[in-house]
């Protein structure tokens, strides 16, 4: 009974070990800093151009799409973030109707509107910073005049 007994917890033991390591190296490590968000986009990406299988391509942009706006990357990027789901959308159209997927897109649809429309907002408040600027320039330049005119008045009268 004791050499049963031992066999059995060995083989429990050694059947766990096995279930234990076979689940960690399926495990998908997230990144963390720069180095290995960049390796992991790069890995990704050569994934999405080169796999064979479409699913395997689709599931890449789909991933790469939630590496852009990770909250850890410290290069976010909601445009890349919005053609990878826009790849990812064209290769899987029928795991794509979820309401997760849709939500999301939706989101990052109208973060790229809003971009855009900062961008336009920041280019026209740097030119009327310029004309700003210029009309400074200009009232000096008046109220410099306009001291010599008073200047020269007093030495007439």
């Amino acid at each position: 009974m004791g050499t049963q007994f031992r066999r059995l917890s060995w083989g429990c033991i050694l059947l766990l070990l096995v279930f234990m390591a076979s689940c960690s190296l399926h495990a998908v490590k997230k990144p963390e800093g720069e180095k290995e968000f960049s390796q992991e986009t790069s890995r990704l990406e050569k994934l999405a151009r080169e796999h064979p299988k479409t699913s395997v391509r689709a599931q890449s942009h789909l991933r790469l799409a939630f590496l852009y706006v990770n909250y850890r990357n410290p290069q976010l990027d909601y445009t890349r973030a919005f053609q990878e789901m826009e790849s990812y959308l064209s290769l899987a159209p029928a795991r794509a109707k979820t309401d997760d997927f849709q939500n999301w897109f939706a989101v990052l649809k109208e973060v790229g509107k809003l971009q855009t429309s900062l961008e336009k907002v920041q280019k026209a408040n740097k030119s009327l910073r310029e004309e700003v600027a210029s009309l400074k320039e200009t009232i000096e330049k008046i109220k410099s005049l306009d001291r010599q005119m008073e200047e020269k008045r007093s030495l007439i009268k």
